[in-house]
């Protein structure tokens, strides 16, 4: 069944629906770039306990052939 309404009323309603898909889009593409951020501070973070992991893995090398 349609609705027949005022052209107006129409032309609000699609205006405010397309303001609501806006914000919708606007938040998933804030969320996406969220993760993505979160996502790349722990490869920061994963890299960056390798690099400590292996500098003491070298000086307890080093140690051992200065004895």
């Amino acid at each position: 069944m349609k609705v027949n309404m005022h052209p107006y009323v129409a032309a609000q309603l699609a205006s405010e629906r397309r303001s609501e898909m806006l914000a919708q889009a606007q938040r998933q593409r804030l969320v996406s770039q969220l993760h993505a951020l979160a996502r790349a501070s722990e490869r920061a973070e994963r890299a960056e306990r390798r690099m400590r992991k292996a500098v003491r893995r070298a000086m307890r090398l080093r140690a051992g052939l200065e004895q």
